[in-house]
């Protein structure tokens, strides 16, 4: 983000980056042909008491340099200060917006707070200056909420920013489970595409550990992708369902190619299959090792089916 580059050309330190400089990144950022920055442009001068009395405080990193650079001289931040010039770079070189939640909350304690609800208001008046300008416009969602409060985040980020599209980080539903927060996040991430999130930002099993590698990086796309599956068949969008049906036909006629085809991940399916010693080459199997062969419910109602169709020719 422009934030980071202007901190590193001023020596590194947060709290001598130049302003000035920020926005000459934002402009050749701009001329350079990306498409969208994130800019914490909604944290406000008077939010910073709000944040201090939280249990994690600020987790957002360029919302913590924005912080610190206003607390340290006693100023408003020059994003929103100046926004009109971040209007005109970006209309210019049609740039979208990404208003980035500089307050998410950072812990389950933290969130639906006033400091988190306060920065929604200040960009949700961002956003309609945003439109007013015809430059397009996104908004981030919080961090970490719990589970019962995701659709009243939904509803009320909607309201507040006039239906400006919303994606989310997660969001993370406990905080207990590190090495496992590609499954926290997912099951927030369910919550929050069903009622209304337009994007979701996955998170890998490394979050608030360390970056992550290859492996780490496909469990949490992976995840992610369920998530949002998920989300597609609570909303009942067209053609959802095709797929879970499919898998399910393929799934009673003991199709195992055609399950492994459907599966979101083909190859864990099929080495998973293939690994169970006795049907470990077995393509064509009535059953797998679950249930073995004298107890498998598909196996069972297939020759249910076929007793009935039998009657049923008989009488």
């Amino acid at each position: 983000m422009p934030v980071y580059e202007a901190v590193s050309r001023n020596g590194g330190k947060v709290e001598n980056f130049d302003p000035d400089v920020l926005f000459k990144v934002i402009t050749e950022q701009a001329q350079q042909g990306v498409d969208f920055m994130t800019l914490h442009a909604g944290l406000l001068r008077r939010h910073l008491p709000l944040a201090h009395r939280r249990l994690a405080g600020i987790v957002s990193r360029g919302g913590a340099i924005m912080a610190h650079w206003m607390s340290a001289h006693n100023r408003e931040n020059p994003l929103y200060a100046r926004w009109d010039e971040v209007l005109e770079i970006c209309r210019r070189h049609d740039v979208t917006v990404s208003l980035g939640d500089a307050l998410r909350p950072g812990c389950i304690a933290d969130a639906s707070d006033a400091a988190q609800f306060a920065e929604l208001s200040a960009l949700g008046r961002l956003v309609r200056r945003c439109r007013e300008a015809g430059v397009q416009v996104m908004v981030e969602g919080p961090g970490h909420i719990p589970f019962n409060q995701i659709k009243d985040n939904m509803q009320r980020a909607h309201r507040v920013c006039a239906g400006a599209p919303f994606y989310v980080l997660g969001p993370v539903v406990t905080d207990v489970a590190p090495g496992y927060d590609h499954i926290t996040a997912c099951i927030g991430a369910t919550a929050a595409a069903a009622a209304g999130a337009a994007l979701l930002c996955y998170v890998t099993p490394a979050e608030h550990l360390g970056l992550p590698n290859i492996a780490e990086v496909t469990e949490g796309i992976m995840a992610f992708r369920i998530a949002a599956h998920a989300a597609d068949l609570a909303k009942g969008l067209p053609g959802a369902r095709d797929w879970d049906d499919a898998m399910t036909r393929a799934r009673v006629s003991f199709d195992w190619p055609g399950q492994f085809k459907l599966a979101l991940n083909p190859d864990l399916a099929r080495r998973r299959f293939r690994s169970k010693s006795r049907l470990r080459k077995a393509t064509k199997a009535d059953h797998c090792s679950m249930c073995g062969e004298g107890f498998c419910a598909m196996r069972v109602n297939s020759k249910i089916r076929k007793d009935l169709a039998s009657r049923g020719n008989q009488a």
